[in-house]
């Protein structure tokens, strides 16, 4: 009869196994047709043609998401590149461990203080997960998201400069941002003179005046660090440093 320390592993590998081919499922199956396209709007392809072909650059995203999945910097991975990817969604990092290994990913989620916030929490791997309430209310008014459709947890933030210190991540090629509508509290933790950032895209959606409000201050928090506006697709804006 097996001892209950070697039934015990025995059941830790099985799981481990059930956990990775749950991965592989939501990778390689659930999301097969985005494993040659990441992008929703074509911005990867965008951005990988204002440098050189050969370059393997350092990417920075934040509100990752998923590792393949509308992805602004999985076709940037495949061809070299790697960085730092966050999300305040715990599956999501494990599916960037398990498919982008040469990256750091961080569970964490992001705003403008290190304190213990409010999210509004829909499902484990969904974009609409937010910290802000005004994100919410879009979501109910605009995506039919039922208040039986949230749960509101507690979860604790931290500012992204802490993070890029912790890693001493300063010299960034891409920047892409996507935090639904959280996106102003993340980047005005920045300090623009230390950390260098070549392009980013951040998502701004327009749906009321107070979202026009932040994102007019996005735009003019950039403007303020030299960036120009080059190029939008859809609610996605890239800027340039200049």
């Amino acid at each position: 009869m097996p001892s209950k320390k070697s039934f015990l592993l025995e059941l830790s590998k099985k799981f481990d196994s059930l956990k990775k081919f749950y991965y592989f499922y939501n990778i390689y199956v659930r999301n097969f047709k985005f494993l040659n396209k990441g992008s929703q709007f074509g911005e990867d392809e965008y951005i990988l043609n204002l440098f050189d072909k050969k370059f393997k650059g350092k990417f920075l995203d934040v509100g990752c998401y998923h590792p393949t999945r509308h992805s602004n910097t999985y076709l940037m991975y495949k061809k070299g590149w790697s960085g730092l990817n966050i999300d305040l969604n715990p599956l999501t990092i494990e599916l960037f461990n398990f498919m982008r290994p040469r990256d750091i990913n961080i569970n964490i989620g992001i705003s403008d203080s290190e304190e213990e916030k409010r999210l509004f929490y829909i499902d484990e791997l969904n974009t609409q997960n937010t910290l802000d309430q005004n994100q919410l209310n879009f979501l109910k008014n605009h995506h039919n998201i039922k208040d039986d459709e949230i749960i509101e947890k507690k979860i604790k933030t931290k500012r992204l400069d802490k993070i890029l210190n912790d890693h001493k991540f300063f010299d960034i090629d891409f920047m892409n941002l996507d935090v639904e509508g959280h996106e102003l509290n993340v980047l005005k933790t920045l300090n623009f003179e230390k950390i260098s950032i070549k392009y980013i895209c951040v998502e701004m959606i327009d749906h009321n005046e107070i979202s026009i409000e932040n994102n007019q201050k996005i735009k003019e928090l950039l403007f303020a660090n030299n960036f120009n506006f080059i190029k939008n697709f859809d609610y996605n804006y890239i800027y340039q440093r200049i």
